[in-house]
């Protein structure tokens, strides 16, 4: 018989939670891993058709540079993706104006050409804050939900970082001239609503910094897509011992006296364990112990989105055309809902995504599920659906400025991720990291149920690879597990520059 009594028991096999169930399997840990899907990722994950691969949502990833926590956590693991850096983070398309996100010193150059120097103090003001922000989360900070990680917190508290609590309470768009120009608007609520899922006027001031500036702190291409860090995770949890139960769903969380006491399996299986990590959203979790989500300030205007999956062959799209460009199709509309969409290329020279020199491409809109649950209801799913899907061709059209005939072509609707991942109404994206939600108001990794914690985008620090990997970090703490130190973490710890030298012999073992 199957063992069915660990250490720890992780519910969902997306990054946070492969992650949280790697570092706790290199500890030692006895760990058991039940995921829905037949393959790791959740919503960074992969999926193939037709001769293509495709990435199913995220396709943007930083968090491999000197001080990155993907970086540092491979390291940890012996884990190995090829991460390349890209020079151009995206290209960004309004009506009449196009934007090359760099990440470098052209981008100064960029903006001027674009919005006019008249806006340098702002930029000027925001790169400042975004540097505290990331100063501050190279030490892994944590909300002092318990004992450890208050401690923790204490310990890599600097007073430099006092400047920090000034921004709460705040809005990035509090940092604009109130006579900004509407590009300048729109480029802002574009960019932050793919990285803080909301527009400026309501985005937390640190984090909206910080959102802005992902292309300067370095974003990266990985050969074979972002799903490759979940399949790194997953081979480096096996290869410490732990097990991954794929198809499995998870029906209940045991609690007894107050405490974790196990995981019920859809199979009849019950899972014992002296901890658990649920990895899920947070309405899922509620769900699991019998209790019903309830709306609030941290739900309100929370996301899904709709996906197109696009194969196109060999010599249509240019080589050199970049990866990643956000398109606006219409500034006198509102952003989501196929006005703006996202557009993600393989690289020509990633041979393993496309059949016969072609590129996988992906199409990103957010939406919201009410939309969708309508139409179902009403009858007009397959209008719908067409309307988005012409919509995101055009906005690839716009990308790539010419018509692009699909070879193939698939949508997702926010069902889609609510059957694929179990996302509770195909959520995705995470918390909107609004003032009322962010930073000091984000919910914690506290349970409120002994030995059961939380990490995932509804938890600190919030959405993407980076935000969910710190917050699977976090979730370990309270069990005694930390991320193991390295030549870049110890360097940040004693508050010491981190040189590129050192950095790159600390990553040696990930980067070919």
């Amino acid at each position: 018989m199957a063992d069915s009594s660990f250490d720890l028991a992780v519910i969902g096999g997306g990054v946070a939670g492969l992650t949280a169930a790697a570092l706790a399997a290199r500890s030692g840990a006895r760990v058991f891993l039940a995921e829905h899907h037949n393959v790791p990722g959740g919503c960074a994950a992969f999926y193939q058709r037709d001769g293509y691969r495709f990435d199913v949502g995220a396709t943007v990833v930083n968090g491999f540079g000197a001080r990155g926590i993907h970086r540092r956590v491979f390291e940890a693991l012996g884990a190995r993706v090829i991460a390349t850096p890209l020079e151009l983070a995206m290209m960004v398309h309004l009506p009449g104006l196009q934007i090359a996100r760099y990440g470098d010193e052209r981008w100064r150059a960029e903006r001027i050409a674009a919005f006019g120097e008249r806006y340098e103090e702002f930029w000027q003001r925001q790169e400042r804050i975004a540097d505290r922000v990331w100063d501050f989360a190279a030490r892994l900070p944590s909300l002092p939900a318990d004992l450890a990680s208050a401690v923790h917190l204490a310990r890599i508290f600097r007073p430099r970082d006092l400047a920090l609590l000034g921004f709460q309470g705040r809005s990035l768009a509090s940092l604009l001239p109130r006579d900004a120009s509407p590009e300048l608007r729109a480029f802002i609520d574009l960019q932050l609503l793919i990285t803080a899922q909301s527009p400026a006027s309501a985005t937390d001031l640190a984090f909206g910094a910080a959102a802005l500036d992902i292309a300067r702190e370095g974003t990266y291409h990985l050969d074979g897509g972002i799903a490759t860090i979940a399949t790194a995770l997953a081979r480096a949890l096996r290869r410490f011992g732990g097990t991954i139960a794929y198809r499995t769903d998870v029906t209940r969380i045991r609690v007894e006296r107050g405490r974790f006491a196990g995981i019920d399996l859809a199979d009849g299986r019950t899972i014992t364990a002296r901890y658990g990590v649920a990895a899920i959203p947070y309405e899922n979790v509620l769900q699991l112990l019998g209790r019903a989500p309830e709306p609030n300030a941290r739900t309100r205007q929370r996301w899904s989105a709709v996906t197109a999956y696009v194969g196109i062959e060999g010599g249509v799209i240019p080589d050199d055309l970049p990866l990643h460009h956000q398109v606006l199709l219409d500034d006198r509309s509102p952003l989501g809902e196929a006005n703006s969409i996202f557009v993600s290329l393989s690289a020509a020279s990633d041979r393993g995504r496309a059949r016969d020199g072609g590129r996988a491409i992906t199409l990103s809109t957010h939406s919201d599920p009410q939309r969708w649950e309508d139409a179902y209801r009403n009858g007009s799913i397959a209008s719908l659906q067409r309307e988005y899907a012409q919509r995101m061709l055009a906005g690839l059209e716009r990308a790539a400025g010419k018509r692009i005939p699909p070879a193939f072509f698939e949508l997702g609707t926010p069902h889609t991720f609510e059957r694929y991942t179990l996302r509770y109404r195909g959520l995705v994206g995470g918390t909107p990291q609004r003032i009322e939600s962010a930073n000091l108001r984000a919910r914690s990794h506290r349970s409120g149920i002994g030995g059961l914690t939380l990490c995932g985008d509804t938890i600190f620090p919030g959405q993407s690879t980076v935000g969910v990997t710190l917050s699977a970090i976090n979730a370990l703490r309270p069990f005694g597990i930390a991320l193991p130190p390295s030549s870049v973490s110890a360097s940040l710890a004693a508050g010491l520059p981190v040189s590129e030298a050192a950095s790159s012999l600390a990553f040696r073992a990930t980067m070919p």
